[in-house]
């Protein structure tokens, strides 16, 4: 993993009100941007929600020990699927 397990998320961002219980558990996949500057997409599970932001997590490994990282991610930052990222076939 490039830069290290310490990384910390860049755009994080939490809504102005958030709900307090968990809504569900819907995988989803993440686009993350790192405080290196290192971008990817990456499976996560979804557990609360609002109309512009959700409450995302993934399993980390830091420096050995596994955790899990829950953040709050813009709606635009997470999908359901990523059909676009596979180009049509041509004939």
């Amino acid at each position: 993993m490039r830069g290290g397990p310490d990384r910390e998320v860049s755009n994080a961002d939490r809504p102005e009100r958030v709900p307090v219980k968990p809504m569900g558990s819907i995988e989803v996949i993440v686009h993350v941007v790192w405080s290196d500057g290192t971008e990817e997409w990456r499976p996560a599970r979804a557990i609360r929600w609002t109309s512009t932001h959700v409450m995302v997590g993934w399993r980390r490994d830091r420096r050995g020990r596994v955790d899990e990282e829950w953040v709050w991610l813009r709606a635009q930052d997470v999908m359901r699927s990523v059909t676009w990222l596979v180009p049509p076939r041509r004939a």
